[in-house]
């Protein structure tokens, strides 16, 4: 994997990057320019919206919270001729600063909670394939705050309903780690810390992109469903949903 492909010089920006390139399960490949995932869209700098611009993205998915859409707000910019839907996954951030310490603790905790962003999320989830799946959509952007946990979420149902491998799935997830130490770096230099998040409280699992969380979230999925298509179909989408999604998006 060329790691440098997948990241876009968007400025004010950490993880942004292009879902295309990964080969699925019958030999076909996930199209380039076509599908992004991405931090929060609030950070584009006056250079970073016309990098955005340049993409020509005709849709872009905010996966974030009501509240931190209210906190953070993103205003495209005038000239942009796209589409902005509000495609919340969860109802609120979670607050860990009461749970147990060996609760904390526990290797599996991400696991854990990106399932519960998949029963939460499930209209969410719906609604962004719908979205993406609907004539004119490409190339779009999905996102939420860090761009690791929902939009991890929501990146590897449409992966892995393109037929992706899970475990290039997780390969991809686990590039939230090279997004991270540049945000971090960021902010050791100065930079604005916008995070809503108490560091301190929050469980180890959820501060890393560590593969295994991915593959063990997919294998929890798909021991329930039988299949990401047997997941897609509990969520209500329908099979000519799926089949304009993968016309759209592989070659």
């Amino acid at each position: 994997m060329d790691v440098a492909s997948r990241f876009l010089d968007i400025d004010g920006l950490f993880n942004f990057r292009d879902l295309g390139g990964y080969r699925t399960e019958d030999g076909r490949s996930v199209a380039w320019g076509r599908l992004y995932r991405s931090d929060g869209l609030h950070r584009l700098t006056g250079r970073g919206a016309a990098a955005f611009l340049a993409l020509g993205a005709a849709t872009v998915l905010d996966l974030r919270t009501a509240a931190e859409l209210s906190e953070r707000t993103w205003e495209p910019p005038p000239d942009w001729p796209g589409r902005l839907l509000h495609v919340p996954l969860l109802r609120r951030v979670p607050d860990w600063s009461a749970l147990p310490s060996e609760e904390s603790a526990r290797p599996d905790f991400a696991v854990d909670h990106y399932r519960e962003i998949a029963v939460e999320g499930a209209s969410g989830l719906r609604a962004a394939v719908e979205a993406l799946a609907a004539p004119d959509a490409l190339p779009a952007v999905f996102h939420c705050a860090a761009g690791k946990d929902r939009t991890g979420v929501l990146a590897a149902f449409v992966l892995r309903l393109l037929g992706v491998p899970a475990e290039d799935v997780a390969d991809d997830y686990a590039l939230s780690e090279t997004a991270t130490a540049r945000w971090q770096a960021s902010v050791t230099a100065g930079g604005e810390d916008d995070t809503r998040t108490h560091w301190s409280h929050v469980p180890p699992s959820m501060l890393t992109a560590n593969r295994e969380t991915m593959l063990g979230f997919l294998r929890a999925i798909e021991d329930e469903h039988g299949s990401p298509a047997g997941f897609a179909t509990a969520l209500g989408l329908r099979p000519t949903t799926l089949d304009r999604l993968r016309a759209a998006l592989l070659d």
